[in-house]
């Protein structure tokens, strides 16, 4: 299966997909992941809840959840500490590479940052005979999706030491 450009989903929008009204803070939303055939890549949607109503019987998404939105902070004291920040940068940098030599690592990542609670797993699809975890980073609501790549016990220690070599001292 090529996943090749599937990875680059948007960021979480500030406004409504389908009606483009602003959404407020602490406003209930859907985000919702389409598979798009033509494209052949994901393709993220944020719809407000009228519209997720009015619109959710004439569609499939692969996958759907509801938050609260959250405005962006400028508070210097809200960001995360950057270690955080590095290995959620090396899991983005592998996901856009998409190299299938970093499969492993790129599940780690995910993992270790979902245990630091940066990152929240909200579901979990089968797509062409391959597992697909899709994470949420909680602060931002910005999307991952990381193949499952069933790393056996015996692997962890190799990959751990990829991911401390990537990780500054």
């Amino acid at each position: 299966m090529s996943l090749e450009r599937q990875w680059k989903l948007a960021a979480r929008k500030h406004a409504c997909s389908h009606t483009e009204e602003a959404f407020t803070e602490g406003q209930p939303f859907y985000t919702a992941i389409f598979w798009d055939q033509g494209e052949g890549e994901f393709r993220r949607e944020d719809y407000c809840e009228s519209a997720w109503e009015e619109l959710s019987d004439g569609f499939q998404p692969f996958s759907f959840w509801r938050s609260l939105y959250e405005p962006p902070s400028s508070d210097p004291k809200k960001q995360d500490a950057v270690d955080k920040e590095d290995a959620e940068a090396a899991l983005k940098r592998m996901i856009a590479e998409n190299d299938p030599a970093t499969e492993k690592t790129r599940y780690l990542l995910a993992l270790m940052l979902e245990r630091k609670k940066i990152l929240l797993q909200i579901d979990a699809q089968d797509k062409d005979g391959q597992r697909l975890v899709i994470y949420k980073r909680r602060k931002t609501e910005e999307i991952f999706i990381v193949p499952d790549s069933g790393i056996e016990l015996a692997e962890v220690a190799g990959i751990q030491a990829e991911v401390l070599a990537l990780m500054p001292l």
